[in-house]
């Protein structure tokens, strides 16, 4: 396939994702699975905050899940610190710990998020953290467990046995 027909593909592509058409969106969304670039993930992210959709939605959510490439982690952290996609920060923190990325990387933005957060979001990076599988730097950890703990007085009941077991597992990793 020549340059010129990938070209064209693409952009037939970026033009499905914005018919009116569920069933071509649907399938231009599975094509960006084969045909697509790690700069594609912006154009369904705002997918999802335009298009509420059911099956659309849990195509898009489907979808970042399955991300591999470790590349996609700065979109993701990005979108996640963009009030732009407020609506789905849940959604898009819970890809941290399903897709098969490393964002051991990003333990600060977790911990802030497990702190300032309500209940729902501090439990998804509760989960991230949880999920992490490799180690954080031995500088960066200290810096992190203080930050817990500074936040367990004035944490809700709820949210300290969060913030107590993220300082557990911070130690561990």
């Amino acid at each position: 396939m020549s340059n010129i027909s990938k070209k064209d593909l693409h952009n037939a592509i970026i033009l499905g994702l914005n018919s009116t058409d569920d069933k071509v969106v649907l399938d231009s969304i599975n094509q960006l699975r084969k045909d697509g670039k790690s700069e594609d993930i912006t154009l369904l992210l705002d997918l999802m905050i335009s298009n509420s959709g059911r099956e659309i939605q849990s195509t898009i959510h489907s979808f970042l899940a399955d991300l591999k490439n470790q590349d996609t982690d700065k979109i993701i952290i990005k979108a996640i610190g963009d009030d732009k996609y407020i609506a789905i920060r849940k959604i898009l923190i819970a890809i941290c710990w399903e897709a098969s990325i490393d964002f051991s990387k990003y333990i600060s933005t977790f911990v802030d998020l497990v702190i300032e957060s309500d209940f729902e979001i501090s439990f998804e990076a509760f989960t991230v953290i949880e999920n992490l599988t490799e180690k954080i730097s031995e500088e960066v950890k200290p810096t992190e467990m203080a930050k817990l703990k500074d936040a367990i007085s004035g944490a809700s009941p709820e949210k300290k046995g969060l913030i107590h077991e993220a300082i557990h597992i911070i130690e561990q990793l």
